[in-house]
Parts: structure tokens; sequence; C-alpha cells
């Protein structure tokens, strides 16, 4: 670990690769999808599996509105040291999700025939609708286990069981592929068994979450107790800007669908148009793993009212969505040639050519996605959710289908492919304007772009940060934090125990933690209050709660544990978390 990184800096790094891992696990199967359905069941299939997109999206717009709400609401209350209303929370939203998933099953199920024609499967594309209704029916029941799926993968990176993730996705995704070829090379099952292969492989998927909640040291166990209406409506509320965007997306692609069933190509463009979506989420999968890291570390940085580690992880997100954005747009463009055939037979050439122009086109759009798409989720990680929303609708919507409406005379289907990346460096431009509107100037650094609810935690003249990476820090410390204390005015008594709290407890985590491995960090964090003083250790070793260490370990000797026991007894309050693989010790003193 370089000594100029933060925790933050390393908590980002670790949740972004198994949560990127995730997602692009989940997202190979659907991409495979798209390939056996294009070369082994034809462009008309292409198509229908294109015009099912809406219904898709919006199963994934109400699993982001759950999921983003319930992961910012749990990051904010683990953020300030309270398990029990994190644990509430995920209560309120498991059974929330039951109800919406029986609603979307039932709404398919239904009227399905009503629904593919209001997908566009009617009129001339009326041979599509018996090939969308049967997709839809042989998907219908993923949608529990889709929504769980993506609660589950942010909600078990808090609770420290990301690889838990990884081989559910896996497994998913291997016997997503493997019904899929089963599928159309032997069954014959058509679009419907398209659709049940990918129900059976999120089912089992579930299952093998679901072991999680066996465990006993976990954070997230539900439970009927103290369940309050008010915890669902602030997740909706909070997870508001995941679902305008979801819908957006939807609504997006329901508008380019209808522009490019009005072109010359028709069936053709629309099923071109889904190879590119397959490949665009595949691609964006990378950028959206950028993007819910970035929402997570927000919503417990706003719990601690951290500014400094809030200007660390703007500052590490864009960084890190801009050079990953790059990289893809130039692997795109670079192999557009290579990808767009996967999706066609002999008897879809057209298709073909008409995707590789698309991917081009769409290549220069994943450059500034990712930086945007992080700016969403850590305005809605904020709780700025007036502002994420707002952007959400006009990134995924707005930005997109204008451009694309107003030159669709002129251009054909390169009106869709051309709206793609307006739509970015339209969204990146509001972006920075909005910055410069509030600071009132050209926003050049990453404390331009905080776009905190102010007052936001104390002012930078009342925080003093340090950080440990050795024993011998350890000391220097303490008689650093006690001349602070004593610049603000503070007591004798209040000097004694901030110094002797970062000696016993620092000393401890040094000691033991540090002995595992490199890389280890202890940051300390005190922070000046009107109404008292809070000291907050956070470090990257093995979990470590002082309370309970103390009540598991009792003993008739004074003398055992006695560091700690004096630390827990003369500070006014002590909280521990362990989240992110990260323990958090809070003291008011």
């Amino acid at each position: 670990m370089k000594k100029s990184e933060s925790l933050i800096d390393r908590v980002f790094k670790s949740s972004l690769i198994s949560m990127t891992a995730a997602v692009i696990v989940t997202m190979l199967g659907i991409v495979i999808d798209g390939i056996v359905i294009g070369r082994f069941l034809g462009p008309e299939c292409m198509a229908a599996y294109t015009l099912a997109a809406p219904i898709t999206n919006l199963v994934t717009a109400l699993s982001g509105l759950m999921t983003e709400g319930t992961q910012v609401l749990c990051a904010l209350n683990l953020g300030k040291g309270n398990v029990k209303r994190a644990r509430n929370v995920f209560s309120v939203c498991m059974i929330a999700t039951l109800v919406i998933s029986a609603v979307l099953v039932a709404g398919v199920l239904l009227f399905t025939q009503d629904i593919t024609s209001f997908l566009g499967a009617r009129g001339s594309s009326a041979n599509l609708q018996p090939l969308v209704g049967d997709y839809l029916v042989g998907l219908a029941f993923s949608f529990p286990a889709t929504i769980m799926l993506f609660e589950f993968n942010s909600l078990m990176r808090l609770d420290g069981d990301s690889m838990r993730v990884i081989v559910a996705v896996v497994t998913m995704t291997a016997l997503n592929i493997t019904g899929d070829l089963l599928n159309v090379l032997l069954i014959g099952g058509g679009m419907f068994g398209m659709g049940l292969a990918t129900t059976i492989s999120y089912l089992v998927a579930l299952v093998i979450m679901l072991l999680h909640f066996r465990k006993s040291n976990i954070i997230f166990k539900f439970s009927l107790a103290g369940l309050k209406l008010a915890d669902l409506k602030d997740i909706l509320v909070a997870g508001c800007p995941s679902a305008v965007g979801n819908v957006s997306t939807m609504a997006r692609s329901f508008t380019l669908n209808q522009i490019l069933l009005a072109t010359a190509a028709s069936t053709m463009a629309v099923g071109a148009f889904g190879a590119l979506t397959v490949v665009q989420g595949f691609v964006s999968c990378v950028l959206i793993g950028v993007g819910m890291t970035t929402g997570m570390i927000a919503g417990m940085i706003l719990g601690e009212q951290d500014r400094s580690s809030a200007e660390r992880l703007v500052s590490v997100a864009m960084r890190t969505a801009f050079a990953i954005g790059v990289v893809l747009a130039v692997a795109v463009f670079a192999l557009a040639g290579v990808i767009a055939p996967l999706f066609g037979s002999s008897s879809g050439a057209e298709m073909v050519a008409l995707a590789e122009r698309g991917l081009r086109f769409y290549a220069f759009s994943a450059i500034l996605y990712g930086v945007n798409n992080a700016f969403v989720n850590y305005t809605q990680g904020m709780r700025r959710t007036g502002l994420s929303a707002l952007f959400c609708f006009l990134q995924n919507f707005v930005f997109v289908s204008v451009p694309a409406l107003a030159l669709q005379g002129a251009l054909d289907s390169d009106a869709v492919w051309l709206a793609l990346p307006l739509g970015e460096l339209i969204t990146t431009v509001a972006i920075f304007a909005l910055a410069a509107a509030l600071k009132r100037g050209i926003p050049r650094r990453a404390k331009d772009f905080l776009f905190l609810k102010e007052p936001f935690g104390a002012s930078a003249d009342e925080v003093l940060d340090i950080k440990i990476s050795k024993f011998d820090e350890v000391v220097p410390a303490c008689e650093h934090a006690k001349q602070f204390c004593k610049s603000k005015g503070a007591d004798g008594k209040t000097c004694y125990h901030v110094s002797l709290f970062i000696e016993e407890l620092g000393s401890n985590v040094v000691e033991y933690g540090f002995a595992e491995d490199e890389g280890k960090l202890l940051e300390i964090r005190i922070v000046h209050f009107d109404d008292g003083w809070v000291l907050r250790l956070r470090d990257n070793c093995r979990a470590f709660d002082p309370v309970k260490w103390i009540e598991l370990n009792e003993s008739d000797d004074p003398t055992v544990n006695m560091g700690i026991k004096l630390v827990c007894a003369m500070a006014k309050d002590v909280t521990y978390v362990s989240t992110l693989d990260l323990n958090i010790i809070t003291l008011r003193i």
C-alpha cells in the first residue's frame, strides 16, 4: 500500500474488483443469450429479443430502486454505527421485494399479448408477437431472483461476503450458457426455452446467495421486529435516482426501437440495435461497477460526515472511471468488426453490417459514460436525491432521445448510433456547467464536484487526520492529538482522554492487526464539535469489536484487558461497525 493512499482508495479498489466481477459475469450470460439467439434462431428472434428489452429494463429499474435505496440507507446507518437501523431497512426491503416480484410475474403472465403489442409487435411487425410473448413468459419467473441478486450484490459486500456473490453469478452464468445451448441444439424450445434457461440459472444463483443468511456473525438479519412503513418510504426516496435512470433507459429503448422500425432496414436495424445493446451492457458493466462502488462508499461517508474522505472518493472514482472508459472505447472500436458477426448468421448479413457501424459510434460514448455514471451514483449516495434523479433522466433519456429524433429524417439509423455518444458528451458538459455555476468559476479539483448539503461535518480547522502504518508512529500520534485538542481550547481531562484512547486502541490495532501482512493502515480522525469531541479509528485489519471483546472475555482479575476496559468506561459512547472489510470504532468524549 502506498504511503499516500488512504483507506478510501483501498476500499474503493477492492470493492470495485468484487462488484465489477459480479456484474461482468452476470452480463456475460446476457451477452451469450444475444449471441445464441442471433446465430441459431435468426434475425426475427433477435428483433423479438430487442423488443422485449423495455420489460427487462423495467425489472432492472425496480431492482435499482430497491437496491440503491437500501444500499444508501444501510451504508448511511453503518457509517453512523447504527447496525439495528440497517437491519430494519434490510428487512423492509425483503418484504417489499417479494410483493413487487409477485406483481411483475402475474402482470406478464396475465397480459402477455397486450404487452407484446405495446412493445411494437403489431402491424407490419405482428409476426414478432408470439416470439416476444414466448420469451417473456419463459423469463417471468426470474424476476424475483433478478431483483434480489442485485440487492444482495451490494449488501453482501457491506456484510463482508463478496466471494459468495462471485460464486453465485459464476454458477448462474455457466448454467445459463449450458441451458441456452441445450435449448437450441437439442431441445428446440425456441424463445420460450431461452427465457426459461435464464430463469433456472437465476433461481439457482439465488439459492446460493440465501445460504449467506444461515451465518450467525452477519449484519443483515431478517426480522419483523421494529419494522416501520417510513423505512419503505425512505428506501423509495433514496433509490429514486436509480429507478428514474432505469425507467428512462426503458423509455429510451422504446423510443429508439420505434425510430429504427421506421427506417428502411426496419427489422434488421432493430436486430442490430439489440446486438449493440447487449455489447453496451457488457462493456458498461465495468463502469457500472465503478458507479455502484462510489455510491456505496458515499453513503458510509455521509454517515461519518467526513468531507476529506468525500473529496478523496470523488477523485479516485472519476480518475478510475475515465481511465477504464478510454480503454473500453478503444477496444470496442477496434474489435467492432469481430464482435458484430457473433450476433448474426449468413441470413443476417445486413444486420451484422448495421451492428458493426453502430458499435463504432457507441465506442465513443464509453469514454464519458463511466464519469457521468459515477457522478450520479455519488450524488445519490450523498442523498442529493433530486440532483441525482435529474441527471439520471437527462443522461438516460433526454440527451439521447432528443438528438436521435432530431436527426432521424436526415441520418436514418445513424441518428440512433450518433445519439449515444452525443448524449454522454452533453451530460458531461451539464455536470461541469453546474459545478462552475456553484463555484462561480472554472471547476478544477475534486472538491469542486462534492455537491454536499451544507452544513456537512465540521470545518477543516476543527479536524485532525493522522495515518499510522507502523508501531513507532503511535506515540507521536498521541502527542500530536493532545496538542491539537489543547489548541482548540480543550481542558486537560479531554486532552488526556483523547491521547490515552489513541494509545490504547491504536497500539492494539498495530500490534495485533499489522502483524498479519503488509498493506495495513490505521486512520485516526479527531473532530471538535460545539457539544464535544469525536474520535474515530478506522483500519483494514481483521474484525475486532472492543465492547464485545470485553463481554466475551470477562475476568475477576481487574488487570486483564485493562486498557480496553478503561477506554470503554471513560468514553461517553463507543460504537463499532465492521463493513467493507474495515473496522470503524467511534468514541464520543
